[in-house]
């Protein structure tokens, strides 16, 4: 057998050279499916040499030469990974495996507008699903006049131009207060995080206050940094007050974790004293004492609506779901409140 030269990937000649078959048997054994009109000798003669030489068939060349594409695109968002997408990506990706796509992150989490769209082409996806304040009208435009055949966005308000998947934030805040206040709560506190998840716990924090507002409920913000010594101080400065709040939203779970462990460290019990709800359902929610509360967007509702929908587009036919996709929260109720 010979082998490629040193330092050298493979190329589909040389696989051709160890299956003793032409390039177009190699292309056309790796790109059909079993079953196609090739003999399972030579079939598995190309796949043994493919094992042996590791190779790896380059995606865009062979969008290139074919015109078409297995990538769905997803542009990494602003704010930091957390278990939330992170849970999101997998049962996307997952969904997407069961009908033959690949999906592929781009890392950029900067760019919009017409300068992403140009860099989202270059790599001929099939489909682009990106935060709608990403895509501009200028941008839509560049990637579909690059062949881009399906484009949806999301984020907390419908894209204009483009099929939307609507997560908004403000109902997850707002669905942790109704939850709150139909326990018999009516002095609530929310805490709002700095630092990168700043701009999440905003949105939290406005449908929070909205649905207080609307029920006539008293809800304290509290801005707090991810630091015990703060959580502490925010603890020690309730026991001060003679009517301190009996409920804390406490804006994501890691926070509502925090929370609890302050308030025993300070002699409250949970949910006795103070009532504590989360966001974002974390499989550790279930793990802890008290189990906590939390709201959560289950993600393979989200992933499996997010693929179904793009193969829809790609398929030509009309959005089931019109113009967007609401993802709806809903509190999951356990023992922390």
């Amino acid at each position: 057998m010979t082998l490629p030269e040193s330092g050298k990937p493979p190329t589909s000649a040389d696989v051709a050279r160890v299956a003793g078959v032409s390039r177009s048997t190699v292309s056309y054994v790796l790109n059909s499916p079993p079953g196609a009109r090739v003999s399972a000798e030579t079939r598995e003669r190309v796949l043994k040499a493919v094992r042996e030489l590791g190779y790896a068939p380059s995606a865009p060349a062979r969008s290139l030469r074919s015109g078409n594409s297995d990538v769905v695109l997803f542009p990494l968002p602003l704010q930091p990974m957390g278990q939330l997408l992170e849970q999101f990506i997998d049962e996307f990706t997952e969904a997407l495996r069961r009908q033959d796509l690949n999906l592929l992150i781009h890392g950029d989490r900067y760019a919009r507008g017409v300068d992403a769209a140009r860099a989202w082409a270059a790599l001929r996806p099939l489909a682009v699903m990106a935060e709608a304040a990403r895509l501009t009208d200028g941008g839509v435009e560049v990637l579909r006049r690059a062949g881009v055949r399906a484009i949806f966005a999301w984020g907390r308000e419908e894209h204009p131009g483009v099929p939307t998947a609507i997560f908004d934030n403000r109902d997850t805040g707002a669905q942790a207060i109704r939850h709150l206040i139909s326990r018999g709560h009516r002095k609530m506190a929310c805490l709002v995080p700095s630092g990168p998840l700043a701009g999440l716990g905003q949105e939290r924090w406005e449908g929070a206050r909205t649905a207080a507002e609307d029920a006539g409920c008293s809800l304290e913000r509290v801005d707090v940094g991810y630091i015990r010594e703060d959580i502490l101080a925010v603890v020690r400065g309730w026991q001060q007050q003679t009517d301190p709040p009996t409920a804390v939203f406490a804006g994501n779970d890691d926070f509502a974790l925090m929370i609890i462990s302050a308030l025993r460290e300070c002699g409250w019990t949970v949910p006795g004293d103070m009532a504590v709800v989360g966001a974002d359902d974390l499989p550790f929610c279930d793990l802890v004492w008290p189990r906590l509360t939390s709201v959560a967007m289950h993600t393979r509702t989200m992933g499996s609506g997010a693929a179904d929908a793009l193969t829809s587009l790609m398929a030509g036919k009309p959005y089931k779901h019109r113009n967007h996709m609401v993802v709806h929260p809903r509190v999951v109720v356990r023992e922390s409140g």
